[in-house]
């Protein structure tokens, strides 16, 4: 089990995405690894986590003077989901503003061009 939180801990460091599933889907972003209850606890509550790291698990050995200082304000998951919608209101902005160029086209070409414009941006 140690090799697979050693395996999770490594992907969580280097791998954005997987260390925010983590937080936010953990059953199927530690699917599949062979982990205790305590150790798949750990790397979903960054608490935890932390308090581990700073005992030491046999991955590395922690010397007392060693301090780990995160400050600020860190909200990650929570600035995906406002730069997701950001982007979900500029593309809808995007797409009104083709359809009223369909609209008020006066030539074919015009028509055209913003049709296809249109299509790029709903796919």
């Amino acid at each position: 089990m140690l090799d697979d939180l050693k395996r999770a801990l490594v992907r969580a460091q280097g791998d954005y995405g997987f260390y925010i599933d983590c937080q936010t889907n953990p059953a199927v972003a530690l699917a599949g690894y062979d982990l205790t209850p305590g150790e798949r606890s750990a790397l979903t509550d960054s608490e935890k986590l932390s308090d581990m790291l700073m005992r030491g698990i046999g991955i590395l050995e922690l010397r007392p003077s060693l301090t780990v200082k995160i400050s600020g304000k860190h909200d990650w998951v929570n600035a995906t989901k406002k730069t997701t919608k950001m982007e979900a209101d500029e593309r809808e902005a995007d797409i009104a503003t083709e359809v009223s160029a369909i609209r008020q086209a006066q030539t074919p070409e015009q028509r055209t061009g913003a049709t296809l414009r249109l299509m790029e941006l709903i796919g």
